[in-house]
């Protein structure tokens, strides 16, 4: 008979933290907390289910997406434009370049996104500032996902505002307070690892840099123009190809990035355990348990966005099952209570970040082989002076 989800995944989650500071494989990890969880709190059906939702377009996209984007990002590389992007950012010191390349890459809102910064990054991190794989992976994370609380092209915002009748920009008018809190907390717990980087810089000029970085700038314009990211991101690739023309070396290159094997598995994983959530019904029994314990309703709106981030590492997932169970709290007679929603979308923001089945975070600790442990001690530090700041800016603006 399974038990609560709640309590399933506080023990699964239990599992992967213990797991997290021993094992580098985290495609491993992720797989006992997923055992644990199913084991626990799902039916034979529901597990079955949750692997059938996989062959559904919804989730096959997200797959075609990884794809295109390191491939993009292997070409970039091939073509030595991911290098250009880096030094061209780089004026007296390499600081710019290790939180920028990141927050620029992070204005693009792809599935996996980081990847890209983390491909661009990985010689400046590893070899020239000699930073560790895990403090690498912690300043491209972090850095890539400042703007999803204030860049209207997140499907978060764009979900939240379908759910609460109101448009995209209404809701980043309000959630930008989970970006200055986030950019506020990465500054503070970069800042002992930043000061002992010293590593070169090549000079910077505004032509190369906008000529490195013109593929992210073409996904941009299409977009705006009514082009969707996907189909943005295909055309990209191809005018791409089509301009360049890579050599058979160059080419494979690419390919042998974007169909690396563990990458794809922990996007299995990730994707099977959302959809295991899904069927468990975890953001309903969330929300039941809160009620029954009684917490105060600033608490409650902003954990229940929270846990639920934390449990699937999506943003749209918080979105799109938290928000629609706040609307009694969110919307009101007299229309948004906008405090209470930037409560909320600062929780399903920072809990997502600290998900240890984020795409973003689950890749890139795979692709600097980092350890898990230890990158999510500093995102939990992030997120703690986030919940801060967070609090102390929202109790000026609205309370």
């Amino acid at each position: 008979m399974p038990i609560n989800p709640v309590w399933g995944f506080i023990a699964s989650y239990a599992v992967l933290v213990a797991l997290a500071w021993r094992l580098r494989k985290v495609y491993l990890v992720i797989a006992a907390m997923i055992a644990v969880y199913a084991i626990l709190s799902s039916t034979a059906m529901e597990a079955w289910d949750a692997a059938r939702r996989l062959s559904e377009w919804n989730d096959l996209r997200v797959f075609v997406y990884i794809f295109f984007s390191m491939l993009l990002a292997g070409l970039m590389r091939e073509a030595g434009l991911l290098n250009k992007m880096v030094d061209s950012l780089a004026s007296s010191s390499c600081r710019l370049a290790l939180t920028g390349v990141p927050a620029l890459i992070g204005l693009m809102p792809m599935p996996g996104g980081a990847l890209v910064s983390a491909i661009a990054l990985r010689d400046k991190y590893l070899r020239e500032a000699r930073l560790s794989p895990d403090d690498s992976t912690y300043l491209n994370y972090w850095f890539r996902h400042l703007w999803v609380p204030s860049w209207p092209l997140f499907q978060s915002v764009v979900i939240t505002a379908s759910v609460l009748y109101i448009s995209p920009l209404d809701v980043v008018s309000h959630s930008w307070i989970g970006t200055l809190a986030a950019i506020l907390a990465g500054v503070i717990v970069s800042y002992p690892i930043l000061k002992r980087v010293n590593c070169l810089s090549r000079g910077s000029n505004i032509g190369v840099f906008l000529a490195s970085i013109s593929p992210l700038l073409a996904l941009v314009i299409l977009f705006f123009t009514g082009v969707s990211m996907l189909y943005s991101l295909i055309i990209v690739v191809l005018v791409f190809l089509a301009v360049w023309r890579p050599g058979r070396r160059e080419l494979i290159n690419a390919l042998k990035l974007a169909t690396r094997p563990t990458i794809h598995l922990v996007l299995l994983e990730s994707l099977y355990f959302k959809n295991l959530l899904l069927e468990t019904e975890m953001g309903k029994a969330m929300e039941a348990f809160a009620g029954s314990i009684g917490v105060n309703e600033y608490i409650l709106v902003f954990m229940v966005p929270f846990i639920l981030g934390l449990a699937a590492g999506g943003e749209n997932f918080f979105a799109s099952t938290a928000m629609p169970a706040l609307t009694p709290y969110l919307l009101t007679g007299s229309g948004v209570a906008w405090g209470l929603l930037a409560i909320a979308y600062l929780g399903g923001y920072l809990g997502v970040m600290g998900s240890p089945v984020h795409l973003c975070l689950a890749l890139t600790v795979d692709y600097f082989e980092a350890r898990m442990g230890r990158v999510l001690l500093k995102t939990y530090a992030s997120i703690i002076l986030s919940i801060i700041f967070g609090v102390i800016l929202i109790s000026l603006l609205y309370f």
